[in-house]
């Protein structure tokens, strides 16, 4: 396998595992689970308000919202009612899990106030929600699962490349050029001796020295007689 290929298989794999680590956490905490993300719980008690949020009331989906009255359902402020039902909020397509549904709020607007305490009595078990908050963070892991989604594609298109790049490229080997034979001859004709050379194939500039002074003293030499 093509090194490149091994590099882009392992990044491409890399990246594809966050993209899915991040999806399924953004779409785990963009959807609402009022059993784990509640302000309170149960179904008799007080509750202080902690600030200013819309604090919603939810209950199981089993329970039939339209047939909640002041009596299964009370939330008051000293003598005052402040739970107000609000059946029309159940969809199926909300942020909410499909088990629980929201059946109202408490009253906020000139009625609660961050700081009040409220009395409970229901005959149900209900969740308070900050709905604001609860919805911030749905929108916020919407948008992280829909990163993560992108990421994990862009990975998954990094693993296509590698995957072909592993397939089509292929490493090559080394090339080994047997030299010792062609070397050992070459140096065995360049180190042949000079005396088996033929004399008239030997070059003018490896004669020996010595010859040349015998060819000036083999010229005769004439004296004059006086």
């Amino acid at each position: 396998m093509h090194t490149a290929g091994k590099v882009l298989l392992i990044i491409g794999g890399v990246i594809t595992v966050l993209g899915i680590a991040i999806t399924v956490m953004g779409a785990a905490s963009a959807e609402l689970d009022p059993s784990k993300e509640n302000e309170w719980e149960g179904k008799s008690g007080t509750f202080l308000i902690p600030d200013d949020d819309i604090y919603g009331i939810y209950t199981k989906g089993s329970v039939d919202c339209n047939a909640i009255t002041d009596s299964i359902i009370s939330i008051k402020k000293g003598e005052s009612e402040v739970f107000e039902k609000e059946c029309e909020y159940n969809e199926e397509d909300d942020y909410l899990d499909d088990d629980y549904q929201r059946v109202g709020s408490i009253e906020w607007l000139f009625s609660t106030d961050a700081g009040d305490e409220v009395t409970i009595d229901s005959d149900v078990e209900i969740y308070i929600v900050g709905d604001l908050e609860a919805f911030g963070e749905a929108v916020g892991g919407f948008f992280a699962a829909a990163g993560g989604i992108l990421i994990a594609i862009c990975g998954g298109v990094i693993l296509l490349i590698g995957l072909i790049l592993a397939l089509t490229l292929k490493t090559k080997d080394p090339v080994i050029v047997q030299q010792g034979q062609m070397m050992g001859g070459q140096m065995m004709a360049g180190q042949m001796p000079m005396q088996q050379m033929p004399a008239q194939q030997m070059p003018m500039q490896q004669m020996p020295a010595q010859q040349m002074p015998a060819q000036t003293t083999a010229q005769p030499f004439e004296y004059e007689q006086k």
